[in-house]
């Protein structure tokens, strides 16, 4: 009898065991649910808001200054055939007599890095137009540096045609490259009454404009990497029949009312590129060209450089906000059971031995890889896009090597390891692959509307087609390449979550930039030049972008497909759109004026060259 009550009792304690147990598993899992609800709901809220800030800086960047007007993808027709694309930006009032200024750009570079001067021209009461040279943004033809003076007699000619320009009161803003044609056309053309030069040359001597007016302003950055400040002396010196030693910075030679004014304006804490954009450099350029045209009167007393800088940044960052959120849900719709992220595991490697082999070999056996991408060079009509990826594959090549010997010494096969990415089912890689093309259009258009169309143009036009899957197919294979490396064997050996995509972001990107840097600053020491060294300035934003993609996706997708995919459109894309269409050997400027105008004691090389 007491062993039934005994077995009874254990029977009965079971059963409520698994009562108690039941009813807290359906707790949890009722909590489980409300967070998961909560979780769904927050970021919903996140999404909806990043969204509604992007909308909104889009729709403000493009509506601030509302006293102007911009009239964007006009077209104008070259003496020699070619299609010159232009903006133009102009008061809202109309009348007759308006002064106009024409804005040329600098090498690799397109109307839209100029827009901000525009912009502020315009609300001072001008026309100002920006264009996009021979071979540039979404022109056609081929850069020739002999003929972008005839780019810059279309816009006037279109100019004319309007019937209200003042054609005898002209002005002329030349960035960097843009200068070339400048002095050409002011020089030679007495209807323009105002230079300015801005981290370019100046080739105008006091001789050569005799008994006309025309204000120069030359604008020089303290850390210009391509212009030296007694360069410019130099070249001033000539215009006021001065030595250059006696020339002095910020201060004014001659007069307006007599029409001779000159001045070297130093920017002590800007460099080449971000002349473009810098707010001193953009009020001085608008104040000269209102003292030059007194009569002109602005229709807007703001200054919007710093207005529109804010407005760019809530609607760039809410964008890349707007897009990281978007990837976790749009990643459970499209691929429902991600497998495994693959992982290499090499347990006698650190980290640390790791990165250290990983730069040393790519260092030494980079020269190699880009001399075997020299064809590509050659053959195609985008050099400096063939640069680019040359410099991405001379990487490319040193990880190879290293990944090869690290696998035979764990005795493993290099071809397996290749393959590892692609050891997923058909139906995950196509899931991959359309959320890849789905995201990079996603990027794409956030990077554009808010970069791309209002500080740099990254549309590569239309004439650039034909050569954007051949780079697109070589690039591709360069960020799997990166990402076996960086995400299949690294990232696994550090921590999850948001610790590890950071730890693995700075990986990348230290790598990256620690090559760049190191070629890039040897070159320019080598041939005493450094001209090269605004690639760091420009790569070294699209480089921590690709390197956040390619940690972020690999952990929320499983694979490397979708941040390859993405990170491979959105580099062809850039390098296409800075690369001018020219051939290789065009690319230099070989004028003896030109190369004198660049010349002092310290590029006598420019002589030696020619003579």
């Amino acid at each position: 009898m007491s062993f039934l009550v005994l077995i009874s009792k254990i029977i009965f304690k079971n059963e409520n065991n698994t009562f108690n147990s039941n009813l807290m598993n359906e707790a949890n899992e009722r909590r489980y649910k409300m967070a998961l609800g909560n979780l769904k709901s927050r970021r919903f809220l996140f999404t909806f808001a990043f969204l509604s800030l992007f909308i909104m800086g889009t729709v403000l960047i493009f509506l601030i200054p509302t006293s102007i007007k911009i009239t964007y993808g006009l077209t104008a027709q070259s003496e020699d055939g070619e299609t010159i694309v232009f903006n133009v930006f102009e008061p809202k009032k109309e009348e007759i007599g308006r002064k106009a200024i024409i804005l040329g750009h600098g090498i690799m570079d397109s109307k839209e890095w100029m827009k901000s001067y525009a912009i502020e021209f315009a609300a001072a009461g001008f026309i100002a137009v920006t264009l996009d040279f021979r071979g540039h943004g979404m022109s056609s033809g081929e850069l020739n540096w002999s003929r972008l003076i005839y780019d810059v007699k279309a816009i006037i000619t279109y100019l004319n045609s309007r019937g209200d320009i003042d054609m005898n009161n002209l002005g002329y803003l030349g960035f960097s490259m843009g200068g070339w044609p400048g002095n050409q056309i002011v020089k030679n053309n007495s209807a323009f009454k105002c230079f300015i030069g801005v981290g370019t040359f100046l080739n105008i001597t006091k001789a050569e404009i005799q008994n006309r007016t025309l204000n120069i302003l030359m604008i020089q950055a303290k850390f210009d990497e391509v212009f030296t400040l007694e360069g410019t002396k130099d070249a001033m010196g000539k215009r006021l029949n001065m030595t250059p030693e006696d020339i002095v910075v910020n201060r004014l030679y001659g007069s307006f009312q007599n029409g001779n004014a000159s001045m070297i304006y130093l920017d002590d804490d800007a460099d080449h590129v971000s002349l473009a954009w810098d707010q001193d450099v953009i009020r001085e350029a608008r104040d000269w060209l209102l003292n030059t045209f007194p009569d002109v009167m602005p229709v807007d007393s703001n200054f919007y450089v710093n207005i529109r800088a804010v407005i760019f940044f809530l609607q760039l960052f809410s964008g890349l906000f707007l897009f990281y959120f978007i990837i976790t849900p749009l990643s459970n719709v499209l691929i429902k059971n991600p497998d495994e992220p693959p992982n290499i595991d090499f347990p006698n490697e650190s980290i640390k031995r790791i990165m250290i082999k990983t730069l040393f070999y790519s260092l030494i056996l980079g020269i190699p890889g880009m001399l075997m991408m020299i064809p590509i060079l050659f053959l195609s009509p985008l050099p400096l896009a063939s640069a680019m990826v040359m410099f991405l594959f001379g990487q490319i090549v040193g990880i190879i090597i290293l990944l090869w010997r690290m696998c035979k010494k764990n005795n493993k096969s290099l071809r397996e390891m290749l393959k590892i990415p692609f050891k997923i089912s058909k139906d995950q890689l196509v899931r991959q692959i359309i959320m890849g093309i789905i995201l990079a259009a996603l990027l794409y258009t956030i990077i554009y509307v808010s970069v791309g169309l209002n500080y740099l143009g990254i549309a590569p036009s239309i004439y650039k087609y034909p050569w954007f899957p051949l780079y697109f197919a070589i690039t591709l294979c360069i960020m799997i390449i990166f990402s076996i490396l960086f995400q299949i064997t690294l990232q696994p050996k550090l921590s999850a979550g948001f610790k590890g995509i950071f730890h693995s972001t700075l990986l990348f990107f230290g790598y990256m930039m620690l090559f760049l840097v190191s070629y890039i600053t040897s070159l320019c020491l080598i041939v005493n030049n450094y001209f090269l060294m605004m690639v760091i300035v420009i790569s070294t934003p699209i480089l921590l972008l690709i390197a956040i993609n390619s940690a972020y996706l690999y952990q929320k997708t499983g694979n490397i497909f979708t941040g390859a995919i993405i990170n491979t459109f959105f580099m062809t894309c850039v390098i296409c759109a800075f690369s001018p269409l020219v051939n290789v050997l065009n690319l230099i400027p070989v004028s003896y004026t030109h190369l004198r105008a660049h010349e002092t004691s310290l590029h006598l090389v420019c002589r030696l060259l020619l003579e």
